[in-house]
């Protein structure tokens, strides 16, 4: 009888079985996650509306600005500064991606163009009244603005071309603290009458602007050839 591979074989079998011990791993039961608290028990704030930090003060975009949005985002925009205010307060995402995108497209366009400019202090508006006769004169081609009653007749040499401003000037009906607010809507609209008036003469109005930051009028405006 070949007895012996056979028992050679098993013995190799069970020297093998000896090295390599089967192990058994514990089986453990899984583990429960927690159930999330649930977001009812936090007491979340309720979303109050949209108001200005300075409610004496409004929004008031440039002239070039509002006009470049209308053009972007419609005519609905033309209305004024109050418009675009409410569209952004109510507007979508995507709506208010497309306003992102337009003004950074404005930016990045006026940073590459030549501007001229000319910055004063609101206080020397709101220093001189009509009943004082102190004129105020802005004259695109000295880029100044000139404050006195010989303002405007400073500036009429052929190759200036003065906007006068005294109507801009605080009144006594100006309250004190709504003074500068006043100022600047009435600069504002004198603006828009003086690029109107061009306009309707076919002459340029240089895209005359301007600007309010930090209680300084800046104003802005395409070089004189």
């Amino acid at each position: 009888m070949r007895t012996g591979p056979l028992v050679r074989r098993n013995a190799n079998v069970s020297r093998i079985a000896q090295a390599a011990p089967a192990t058994f791993r514990v089986s453990t039961p899984p583990r429960t996650l927690k159930q999330p608290p649930s977001i009812a028990k936090f007491p979340f704030p309720i979303a109050a509306p949209i108001q200005s930090s300075c409610p004496h003060l409004e929004c008031r975009l440039p002239i070039n600005l509002r006009n470049f949005l209308a053009e972007q985002l419609g005519a609905k925009l033309e209305a004024g500064d109050q418009t675009i205010v409410d569209l952004a307060a109510s507007a979508d995402e995507a709506t208010l991606s497309r306003l992102a995108r337009a003004i950074r497209r404005y930016s990045t366009a006026r940073a590459h163009e030549a501007w001229a400019d000319c910055a004063v202090s609101l206080a020397r508006f709101a220093g001189s009244g009509r009943n004082a006769s102190r004129g105020a004169v802005l004259c695109l081609k000295c880029t100044t603005v000139e404050f006195g009653d010989n303002a405007t007749e400073a500036h009429q040499a052929p190759a200036c071309l003065p906007v006068n401003l005294e109507a801009a000037c605080a009144t006594a009906e100006d309250a004190s603290t709504r003074s500068h607010q006043a100022i600047a809507d009435r600069v504002q609209r004198l603006i828009e009458e003086f690029r109107a008036l061009r306009v309707a003469f076919g002459l340029p109005h240089f895209e005359l602007d301007c600007y309010v930051s930090n209680r300084r009028l800046t104003f802005t405006w395409r070089p004189l050839p």
